[in-house]
């Protein structure tokens, strides 16, 4: 007999596409469980996945990720250093299985000799991603829920991999959101359901003002409540065409000792901020177009966000855009994208008659390596912020110019459109 659990999860994703049954002859209406296809078996690497392990219905998938910057101007950095793994049991109903997922960051340990400074040793600090999770057996975009720490699910980028970042950062309205941790790395329950190929709803209520990699991890259940809608009304393949948009709200209680702060577009260096305290009260919308300009793939994305603050009554709103065209992709040549992209951020406060406007202009190209099979790239940089506002807000108002020269490596290709 299956358990509550298992018939409870099954009905949830009944209707989810792809999990239609198939009856039997007629007079039968025994439903009949759908046929998985073969899946290849033992140890083998998938360039879109990572190292795969597979016996039966058991899988692990291992991955890796690392990028060395160059700065021309000071040392050279790691800018992430990240294993991780999926380890899928086998299912426990037709559709369904039960994973647990890590992701670990070394960059802020001296594992390996990466920090020469007292960074301490690998712990709980260093998971970017904990947690289980009962999902759809082939596709956990279809149907997935998680409990543990994870990434936010607001924006377009949080759940982005680090590796496939078209630019060093995020969006700098993103970027900043962290310094509340409101943004960031959360400690709650997680729910993702496509309900046809065209929408995906998600849901999430936990504690977003801190994870295990905070400083100080804390977790409050129900004080952050999160949920998005995801809508793909075009996806085309063959045409190498897609166009996704997402509308999404968050509220997260009890926001204490922080600020918001105005950071530089490619080195994060602090230029301003104020008080960010109370609860914070969110709206995002996104929007991403894929598409081939005389047979070269294009992506242009956009994305805004707003949140007010309602003790320190302190608000920020801003967003960006950004275009990415592909010049060139061959196994003996490689892969050239070339990309431009504003950001703006407004920052203000009720007791402040002024606001203050950051802007960040960013451009450079990501060149995957020939025969490096999407592997290993090579990334390049510039940047240049200004921002202008009371003194109360900024505390450095200089026009800053940065460079910054990337190599990836990677177990994972690394696609951009």
């Amino acid at each position: 007999m299956k358990s509550t659990l298992t018939v409870v999860l099954a009905a949830l994703i009944a209707a989810t596409p792809g999990h239609a049954q198939t009856t039997g002859t007629a007079g039968d209406a025994t439903p009949q469980p759908k046929v998985p296809a073969p899946t290849r078996q033992g140890l083998y690497f998938k360039p879109d996945a990572g190292i795969v392990y597979q016996s039966g219905d058991f899988r692990l998938t291992a991955w890796g990720f690392a990028e060395r910057l160059i700065d021309p101007d000071g040392p050279d950095t790691f800018r992430r250093v990240r294993q991780g793994a999926e380890i899928d049991l086998p299912r426990i109903g037709d559709h369904l299985r039960i994973a647990g997922v890590y992701e670990i960051d070394l960059t802020d340990t001296n594992a390996f000799g990466i920090n020469p400074g007292p960074a301490g040793p690998l712990n709980s600090h260093d998971f970017e991603n904990l947690f289980v999770a009962v999902q759809d057996a082939e596709d956990p975009a279809k149907f997935r829920l998680l409990f543990g720490h994870n990434t936010s699910i607001l924006s377009r980028d949080d759940n982005l991999s680090s590796g496939n970042l078209p630019t060093i950062n995020r969006s700098l309205i993103l970027e900043e959101h962290g310094s509340t941790n409101t943004f960031g790395a959360q400690l709650g329950l997680q729910v993702q359901r496509m309900l046809s190929p065209k929408v995906t709803l998600l849901g999430s209520i936990g504690d977003n003002r801190g994870g295990l990699n905070a400083q100080q991890v804390k977790f409050s259940f129900g004080r952050a409540v999160a949920g998005k809608i995801v809508l793909t009304p075009i996806s085309d393949d063959k045409g190498g065409r897609k166009l996704t948009a997402g509308l999404a709200i968050d509220r997260t209680t009890g926001i204490r000792d922080r600020s918001f702060n105005l950071d530089t577009a490619v080195a994060l260096a602090p230029i301003g901020g104020v008080a960010a305290t109370g609860t914070k009260t969110s709206g995002e919308a996104d929007i991403a177009y894929t598409f081939p300009i005389a047979g070269h793939p294009t992506t242009i994305e956009a994305e805004g966000i707003y949140s007010r603050f309602s003790e320190s009554r302190s608000d920020v709103y801003g967003g960006y855009v950004m275009g990415q065209v592909s010049l060139f992709d061959a196994p003996r040549t490689g892969d050239l994208d070339l990309f431009v992209r504003y950001d703006v951020v407004s920052l203000g406060a009720d007791h402040l008659t002024r606001r203050a406007t950051q802007q960040a202009f960013r451009t450079g190209l990501n060149y995957n390596l020939p025969y490096a099979n999407k592997l290993a790239s090579l990334h390049v940089e510039y940047g240049h912020s200004r921002v202008a506002g009371p003194d109360a807000i900024v505390s450095d108002r200089r026009s800053v110019d940065e460079v910054r020269v990337g190599i990836r490596l990677s177990l994972q290709q690394y696609v951009r459109h």
